[in-house]
């Protein structure tokens, strides 16, 4: 009988060990990720000196016959995805807007946050509080909404979706015209819940 006691003591040992060692890969592996993708701090830079540049698109509208194209811009591949996609949005907004290649950004749109979610759902959320309506119909709010889609989405694989947020809430349109919902980039748009 005292035989067995070693073997049982030894046995906890070495199942505690694996469970502890398995438990860090976890937490190395996942716990890092879901932190990172759920929140971008805004003080924090979005990119080292060092990090290479990178080649992306933005849709910009051809003023002359109305028609979306991809513009090239750069963004820097910083260790963060999340930061990597949030500097192609914000060169997706602040692009030109005069010329005759413009972005579809109404002046006075502004960016709260951006959030992108381990679902795979990237979260814009604007003010419209200082966009001109006279300046801003129902043709500007869908070449707009496509746009921001489409610049985050041909250039971000792990993007599922597109929710667009105007003040943190649930809106029904942008600026009253077009409705809003998540961009399901699977699918089609399905309204907010």
């Amino acid at each position: 009988m005292t035989s067995k006691f070693p073997v049982i003591k030894v046995t906890v040992v070495v199942v505690l060990f694996f469970l502890l060692v398995g438990g860090l890969w976890f937490v190395l592996r996942h716990g890092g990720k879901k932190t990172e993708l759920a929140h971008n701090t805004g003080n924090a830079p979005l990119y080292e000196p060092g990090d290479k540049p990178s080649k992306v698109f933005v849709k910009a509208v051809e003023m002359d016959n109305g028609r979306l194209f991809n513009l090239q811009t750069t963004i820097y591949l910083s260790k963060s995805r999340v930061n990597q996609m949030r500097q192609l949005l914000l060169a997706f907004l602040n692009g030109p807007r005069t010329g005759k290649d413009q972005v579809p950004v109404p002046e006075g749109l502004k960016l709260n946050e951006f959030y992108f979610t381990p679902q795979g759902t990237a979260v814009v959320d604007v003010s419209t509080a200082q966009i001109d309506p006279g300046h801003f119909g129902f043709y500007e709010e869908v070449l707009f909404i496509r746009g921001l889609i489409e610049s985050l989405s041909q250039n971000f694989y792990e993007i599922k979706q597109v929710k667009v947020l105007v003040d943190g809430q649930d809106a029904p349109t942008l600026a009253g015209h077009y409705a809003l919902g998540t961009a399901d980039l699977g699918g089609a748009a399905s309204r907010p819940q």
